[in-house]
């Protein structure tokens, strides 16, 4: 029987990885083994109760004030540890972070086949997303099996020299997520036509463009009395001391303590427009058709910008505020940006991956 392990460390990974290891579990001759590296401890543990997963291994990597190098280093040494133990045939990688990087290399050194979930994903800006960007170029120089979410992501891929037969167009699992989650809870659709969801938190961010954006909400309630901000504040003081100082006491902003995915998911379904510097809401936004404010100057998902909900605005005040008028203010202009097919698959993407590392 083949071992096969699926590793995750932050809520992102985790929601992508569901999919995932369902089908592995519903696959016979497969053993299975769930990694939680723990990079998102606490918000890991609501994910993995809703959704019944028991992780068989948890690596608890993450300390105070942990450096990006340092966790790379433990879950370099704790997976390479794990992986002597249970010599697994194949490690499934999701995504761009820290835990994705460090059991890829892990899996390189050791001989170890890698499926690396959501490959081929580009901004061609080392600086925007920071590091991901890097960990996903990295990561694509040696995964055996590279499932691109989309055409253009699996052209970057051949671009870059990735041999045809190891890339493999599947769709993104994160549809396939909200897929299940929408058959265990019911997700009202009801839009609040005066609500605007914000979330922003990326590092590139810090500073100046968390100021900007707080900015941009002043401007915008000036112009708009009835609008309602709606923003779950990242615990990170970088973003969340500048966000109070400036908005707590404007009665059209609601700041809130982070949320559960399923509270975010329902705030994206009753809210008119949503600005975030996010990737994976920028994936989420098309299932619910809104329209999308990308808060970064370069994005590494264009496909939304193509399919017509994403709109690329950095944190340049006076693009945020002309595009936020426009869609309130222009129907016609806001079905623009609702009315296209969602790039990033029909909620099958986990049964395509699962089919091919089997077959």
């Amino acid at each position: 029987m083949r071992k096969f392990v699926v590793t995750y460390g932050t809520r992102p990974e985790l929601i992508k990885m569901v999919p995932i290891i369902y089908q592995l579990k519903n696959t016979s001759n497969i053993d299975t083994i769930v990694v939680n590296t723990g990079q998102h401890v606490d918000m890991l543990k609501p994910l993995e109760l809703f959704f019944n997963i028991n992780p068989d291994y948890e690596l608890n990597v993450m300390q105070p004030n942990q450096t990006i190098t340092k966790t790379l280093a433990l879950v370099m040494v704790k997976i390479e540890d794990l992986f002597l133990k249970i010599k697994p045939d194949l490690v499934f990688i999701q995504g761009d972070t820290s835990t994705v990087l460090a059991t890829g290399m892990t899996c390189f050194n050791m001989r170890i086949k890698v499926a690396h979930i959501e490959a081929g994903l580009r901004s061609f800006d080392l600086d925007q997303p920071f590091p991901e960007e890097f960990n996903r170029r990295v990561v694509s120089l040696f995964a055996n099996y590279n499932f691109s979410p989309t055409l253009l992501s699996q052209q970057n891929l051949i671009n870059e020299k990735v041999p045809k037969n190891q890339i493999f167009v599947t769709g993104n699992t994160v549809i396939d997520t909200i897929k299940i989650i929408s058959e265990k809870i019911n997700i009202s659709t009801e839009v609040n036509p005066n609500k605007i969801l914000i979330t922003a938190h990326r590092r590139e961010n810090h500073g100046e463009g968390i100021l900007n954006i707080c900015s941009a909400i002043k401007e915008i309630i000036n112009h708009h009395p009835t609008i309602e901000f709606v923003w779950p504040v990242h615990a990170n003081p970088n973003v969340k001391n500048v966000v109070e100082k400036e908005l707590k006491n404007i009665s059209q902003v609601q700041l809130l303590p982070p949320l559960d995915y399923f509270d975010l998911l329902q705030h994206m379904a009753n809210s008119k427009i949503i600005w975030t510097d996010s990737g994976g809401i920028q994936e989420e936004s098309p299932y619910f058709k809104k329209p999308v404010l990308i808060l970064r100057n370069v994005t590494e998902r264009p496909e939304v910008v193509d399919a017509g909900f994403g709109i690329l605005v950095g944190t340049e005040i006076s693009k945020i505020v002309t595009h936020t008028k426009e869609l309130l203010a222009d129907q016609n202009y806001y079905n623009d940006h609702t009315m296209g097919v969602n790039p990033f698959g029909d909620g099958f993407s986990a049964k395509k991956i699962i089919d091919i590392v089997t077959c």
